[in-house]
């Protein structure tokens, strides 16, 4: 079967066109991932995506106003644990936050987070940190964020030697 020339260029344009669609939509997709604030869909709150050095700049400068909430399970945490981070583990607590405070403290061993303070979730790869911080928003906590590359990408950017 031949194609006539004209047939072709024909072609050639309706896909270029159609690349150069799919190209402009995936950089718009791109955009809105890469915002350091995002809007939930299932939520008027607005939560706080961090990036590498903006997490960076939280463990390097503690302030009483921010919590780092590690959901990571006690086993993983053998590996590594970050600096004035608290420990809540999603899998084998994932109502902690649902608990009252004397509750709380008796089964966590330290006080309730406030409600008043930003929680900032993270774990291995960013996966239970979400989950956790839609937990918390459930359960009154409107200010919250995740660090999504969470202790991987922690670890492989060299956060290991942050003080």
């Amino acid at each position: 079967m031949f194609f006539s020339s004209s047939s072709a260029l024909k072609s050639a344009t309706i896909a270029t066109r159609e690349l150069s669609r799919i190209t402009k939509r995936y950089k718009m997709f791109r955009s809105v991932l890469n915002k350091t604030v995002t809007k939930r869909s299932n939520s008027t709150n607005v939560s706080k995506v961090y990036n590498f050095e903006q997490f960076k700049n939280l463990v390097q400068n503690p302030s009483s106003k921010v919590v780092l909430v590690d959901v990571r399970e006690p086993s993983e945490l053998k590996d590594y644990t970050l600096p004035h981070a608290i420990n809540i583990p999603y899998k084998t607590n994932p109502d902690a936050l649902q608990l009252n405070d004397s509750q709380f403290h008796s089964n966590m061993g330290f006080n309730k987070p406030s409600k008043d303070k930003e929680l900032v979730f993270f774990c291995a790869k960013g996966i239970r940190a979400s989950m956790a911080r839609d937990i918390a928003n459930k359960n009154g906590y409107s200010n919250t964020a995740v660090y999504p590359g969470s202790m991987t990408e922690w670890l492989s950017k060299g956060g290991r030697d942050v003080k």
